[in-house]
């Protein structure tokens, strides 16, 4: 099994509906503390992609990159790391 961790942009929230669309992918989703923890039952070679909506709840302004993190359940030590950042900020350099 494996987890994908999003960490959510400050001052903003998931849309829970979109969350549902998700789950009904076959991806469970769980909101832990800030972060979206998507469960994979199974890990294979082929590209997955999947989306959910996002809103502001607070206005924040430099919004800083924040990680995405894919790792194996049982080996933590098996991971990948990304960041991702809002559609409307800036390249960073």
């Amino acid at each position: 099994m494996a987890i994908i961790d999003v960490k959510m942009l400050s001052g903003f929230v998931p849309v829970r509906s979109s969350l549902e669309k998700v789950k009904n992918g076959s991806k469970v989703s769980d909101i832990k503390n800030n972060h979206i923890l998507f469960y994979l039952q199974k890990v294979s070679r082929k590209d997955i992609s999947f989306s959910f909506s996002v809103e502001q709840s607070l206005p924040v302004s430099d919004i800083k990159p924040v990680p995405v993190h894919i790792y194996d359940y049982y080996e933590t030590d098996e991971y990948a790391l990304a960041e991702y950042t809002t559609p409307c900020s800036p390249p960073s350099s």
